[in-house]
């Protein structure tokens, strides 16, 4: 009788573990153009404004990966990027807690594109 209590409670934790790495963020069309660049490079660009993105860092008593968490943190940028007409992203700091900010730009074409 035992196992089969177990068995759920089992299932369970195999897929929130399995979800910790999985991505729960899709790229919105256009988002892949948009670039994170270092702030020296937005001199010549326009600034639109800035946004937070936030994801869960942590299911449960379960850490979510580093690189899973700041890949969904980029790709939420970057589809705010896009709802307002921006093509580049610079990162305010690092990602902290599943939170980071950033400063959105709209930046002139590089010559010959």
């Amino acid at each position: 009788m035992k196992s089969s209590v177990c068995l759920p409670a089992a299932v369970l934790l195999a897929g929130l573990l399995a979800s910790t790495g999985c991505t729960w963020v899709d790229p919105v069309p256009g988002a892949s153009r948009v670039t994170l660049v270092m702030p020296q490079h937005v001199g010549h660009c326009q600034p639109l404004g800035t946004t937070t993105s936030q994801v869960k860092a942590q299911v449960g008593p379960i850490h979510r990966s580093e690189s899973k968490v700041q890949e969904e943190l980029l790709t939420l940028a970057r589809n705010s990027a896009v709802e307002i007409g921006g093509d580049t992203l610079v990162a305010e700091g690092p990602p902290s807690q599943g939170t980071q900010r950033f400063r959105i730009y709209k930046c002139p074409p590089a010559p010959g594109t």
